[in-house]
C-alpha cells in the first residue's frame, strides 16, 4: 500500500471511530476549524485525556498530514492507532532515555519542517483521564520549535472525552458532550520556555473552563 493510499484509509477509519461514538448518543461540537493553517508547518500542542483523542486531530488535521509523537509503548496492542503509530511515519520514542529522545524529536521535526506538514505532541507526557490537565513538560515541544522555524503552535483542547470511559473499558458512559477548540495559531518566536508553558497552560485552563 502507497503512502496516500494508507493516509486515507487512516483518515476514513478514524472518522469512523468518530462517528461510531454516535452509538453511545454522544455529540460533537468543534470550533475554530477554519483557524488550521494550510500553507506552513504546523505544531498542534494537545491536552491528553483518552486515547479517543487521536480520531479527531486525525480528521481535523487531515490536509496536514498529521504525525504524532508519542511512546514507544504505544506502537503495539491498540486496534488501528498502534498500527499507524508505526507504519503512518510518526515517532515512537522511549521517555527514559533523555538525550536520544530528545535527538530523535530534533531530527524528525526537521523533516516534517521540510515536508510542511503538522506534528502533534500531547506535552503533559500521559493521559490525564480527567476534566483536568497536569502541568505541560517543554522539552518535547522546545525541541520541536527549534527544530521547525518555519511553524506555528497550534493549540488543540480536549473537552469531556473522558468521561467515555469514566466507569472503566465496560460499560461505556452514555450520552457525552464531546468538545474540541481550535485556538488561534501563533508564533512562539521571542518567547522562552517558561512563558510558553505559562502562556499555553493559561490557554487551555481558560478553554476549558469556557466549554464547561
Amino acid at each position: 500500500m502507497g503512502y496516500e493510499a494508507h493516509r486515507w484509509s487512516v483518515v476514513c477509519l478514524n472518522r469512523l471511530l468518530m462517528l461510531i461514538q454516535g452509538l453511545l448518543l454522544s455529540s460533537h461540537q468543534t470550533i475554530g476549524i477554519e483557524k488550521i493553517p494550510t500553507d506552513q508547518p504546523i505544531i498542534v500542542v494537545s491536552n491528553h485525556q483518552n486515547m479517543l483523542d487521536v480520531p479527531p486531530l486525525i480528521w481535523y488535521f487531515r490536509h496536514q498530514h498529521a504525525k504524532f509523537i508519542s511512546k514507544k509503548e504505544l506502537g503495539r496492542g491498540i486496534p488501528s492507532i498502534s498500527f499507524n503509530l508505526r507504519k503512518g511515519g510518526s515517532l515512537l520514542i522511549n521517555r527514559n532515555s533523555g538525550n536520544t529522545a530528545i535527538d530523535q524529536i530534533t531530527r524528525y521535526g526537521h523533516h516534517i519542517n521540510k515536508k510542511n506538514h503538522a506534528i502533534v505532541i500531547f506535552p503533559e507526557g500521559t493521559r490525564s483521564n480527567s476534566a483536568s490537565f497536569s502541568p505541560f513538560k517543554m522539552g518535547g515541544l522546545k525541541a520541536l520549535i527549534d527544530a521547525m522555524p518555519d511553524a506555528v503552535i497550534v493549540p488543540f483542547v480536549v473537552h469531556n472525552n473522558y468521561q467515555i470511559f469514566e466507569n472503566g473499558n465496560f460499560p461505556l458512559k452514555l450520552g457525552n458532550q464531546l468538545k474540541y477548540s481550535i485556538l488561534d495559531p501563533f508564533s512562539p518566536e521571542g518567547l522562552d520556555v517558561d512563558s510558553l508553558k505559562d502562556r499555553l497552560e493559561d490557554l487551555y485552563q481558560n478553554e476549558l473552563n469556557n466549554l464547561s
